[in-house]
C-alpha cells in the first residue's frame, strides 16, 4: 500500500512540474538571442517571460535556426514561436497572438565602399546578391517579389554569417533592421560606419512580430497567453 501511495505522489509531482508550453525562437539581436551566460535574452524575450508569468504557464525556451523553430512550431503540440511576422502565407499554419512588437523597419545594407551599388527600387536589387536567413520573412518577401534562392538570394541558417559575408565581399547586400545591423557589426568588432543603407524596404514596414502556436495546441493554453498578451499591451506594446 505504501509503495502504491509513493508511486502516486511521484506521478502527481511529476505532472505538477511538467512544462506546459515549449517555446522556440531564433537569434535576432536585440529581440531574441543567446547571451554570454547561455541564457535566452532580448527585448522580446523579456516580454514573453512576463506574459507567460502573468498567464501562470510553465515553459522552457530554446533557440534554434529559424527553419527548425518554424518546423517545430508547426508540428509539435503546445509549441509557441516568437518573434514571428504574421503574413498571409503563414496565416493558416499557426494559431496567432498579436502583436508582440511594434513594426520594425527593414533595410538593404551595403558596404560604404560599394559605390557601384545604387538602388532606387527593390527591382534594382535583383542585379545583386542578398544574404538572408533561410525561411525568414525576408527570404519569403524577396521570393514573393521575384528574387530567387541561389540566383540573387544567398540563404544561410546562421544569422551571424550574413554580415560576415557582406564584409568579405561574398554577397552585395544584407536585409535586416538598423539596430540588428549595428549590433552585428559591433559583435564582429567592426565599425558600423563601414556599411550604409542602400534602400528602405518600405513594403515590410507594417509587419508586426507576433506569438504563434502549433495548430494542435491546447486552445485553453492559447487563450491564456492571448489574454496575458492583451493585458500587457494595454500598458505598452513595445519593446
Amino acid at each position: 500500500m505504501l509503495r502504491i501511495v509513493l508511486i502516486g505522489l511521484c506521478c502527481f509531482f511529476a505532472n505538477a512540474n511538467e512544462v506546459q508550453l515549449q517555446v522556440v525562437t531564433e537569434e535576432w539581436v536585440p529581440y531574441n538571442f543567446t547571451n554570454a551566460k547561455g541564457e535566452i535574452d532580448g527585448r522580446a524575450t523579456h516580454k514573453v517571460r512576463e506574459i507567460l508569468a502573468d498567464a501562470n504557464i510553465s515553459y522552457e525556451i530554446r533557440s534554434y535556426p529559424w527553419a527548425r523553430s518554424m518546423k517545430l512550431a508547426k508540428t509539435k503540440k503546445n509549441t509557441m514561436i516568437y518573434s514571428i511576422y504574421r503574413t498571409p502565407e503563414r496565416e493558416p499554419s499557426f494559431l496567432w497572438a498579436c502583436p508582440l512588437l511594434q513594426p520594425v523597419k527593414e533595410y538593404l545594407f551595403k558596404l560604404k565602399t560599394r559605390k557601384d551599388i545604387q538602388l532606387n527600387s527593390l527591382d534594382d536589387a535583383k542585379k545583386h546578391l542578398i544574404s538572408v536567413v533561410r525561411g525568414s520573412v525576408s527570404n519569403e518577401f524577396l521570393i514573393k517579389n521575384g528574387f530567387e534562392n541561389g540566383k540573387n538570394i544567398d540563404i544561410t541558417a546562421d544569422p551571424s554569417s550574413s554580415p560576415r559575408k557582406l564584409l568579405a565581399g561574398y554577397t552585395d547586400l544584407i536585409m535586416t533592421t538598423e539596430y540588428t545591423a549595428f549590433e552585428s557589426m559591433k559583435k564582429l568588432g567592426v565599425s558600423f560606419d563601414q556599411i550604409e543603407i542602400a534602400l528602405e524596404v518600405t513594403n515590410t514596414n507594417n509587419n508586426r512580430a507576433c506569438l504563434a502556436f502549433s495548430p494542435s495546441s491546447d486552445m485553453e493554453l492559447v487563450e491564456q497567453v492571448r489574454a496575458a498578451l492583451a493585458r500587457h499591451n494595454l500598458r505598452s506594446i513595445g519593446p
